[in-house]
């Protein structure tokens, strides 16, 4: 059965840092190649064909027979030519220009590393890709280009973790040192005399208004004594005339006629007489 998938989640991890290739890629010849040989950016697709592996394994004999049937395969190169020729693909012919696959470093039976190159007509072979097969699954190498960049990008996003940990356990200090400038900065507004304001919030007005209706529970059930002042002679001899004025009042005469009018009588010569001493 075929399968050709970009996830190689299902797939042995197969890292070009892993095996080696970075520096085989970047050993690329330089070269000129026609306009007409492109080779296709196959880095995110994966093939693998499990009943042939079943059937014939995979072996220095047999692996670019197997490369064939994959997509990375380019039906116009030197190899199927001298193929059909009669001739293995494994040796293809020697001369002539076109593009060839050569087997260019393995590690039976897990690894295989295949490489993609321009033979001119002068001689000379110019690179132009990588392909490795990895416990039978085929995939494209990435260009040096590629391996630096995916590195540097994954370096850049492990930076920027850790200095957003490195915030995140530093955030308590710069806390405690802005509470400490308020701290600082109430004490001099203290010290300076200054009424320094309040916000006043929701909880405490209720708190207020609780503890003002708990006081005036209190005084209605326990009222306050009388104020010291009060009690100084001269209110209280006014004070006490009031109260006798009072009394005075509300007891009733002992009733009208001449006996009612003695006292009164004899209390007015009392005052004379008493007025009269004072004034001899």
């Amino acid at each position: 059965m075929l399968t050709s998938s970009d996830d190689r989640s299902h797939l042995p991890a197969a890292s070009p840092e892993k095996l080696g290739l970075v520096s085989i890629v970047g050993a690329m010849a330089s070269g000129q190649v026609p306009s007409h040989i492109v080779t296709e950016d196959l880095t995110g697709t994966c093939w693998r064909d499990d009943l042939w592996l079943g059937a014939f394994g995979l072996h220095h004999g047999n692996v670019l027979d197997y490369f064939s049937l994959s997509p990375f395969y380019d039906r116009a190169c030197a190899n199927e030519r001298g193929f059909l020729a009669g001739k293995p693909r494994a040796q293809p012919p020697a001369l002539g220009e076109g593009v060839e696959y050569l087997l260019a470093d393995s590690q039976p039976p897990h690894l295989f590393i295949l490489r993609k190159m321009y033979r001119a007509v002068g001689g000379t072979i110019t690179t132009l890709a990588f392909y490795y097969i990895l416990d039978g699954s085929i995939y494209q190498a990435p260009s040096l280009q590629a391996a630096l960049l995916a590195r540097m990008q994954r370096c850049m996003f492990n930076l920027k973790a850790a200095f957003r940990d490195l915030q995140r356990d530093l955030a308590p200090l710069s806390l405690a040192a802005s509470q400490q400038q308020e701290q600082s900065a109430l004490e001099r507004e203290l010290a300076a005399g200054r009424d320094v304001p309040r916000a006043t919030t929701a909880a405490d007005r209720e708190q207020q208004q609780r503890v003002e209706a708990n006081i005036r529970h209190v005084l209605r059930k326990f009222p306050l004594p009388m104020p010291a002042a009060l009690l100084e002679p001269g209110a209280a001899a006014g004070g006490g005339g009031g109260a006798q004025q009072v009394k005075a009042e509300r007891d009733p005469s002992p009733g009208p006629g001449p006996a009612a009018a003695a006292p009164s009588a004899t209390a007015t010569a009392g005052g004379g007489a008493m007025m009269s001493a004072a004034g001899g």
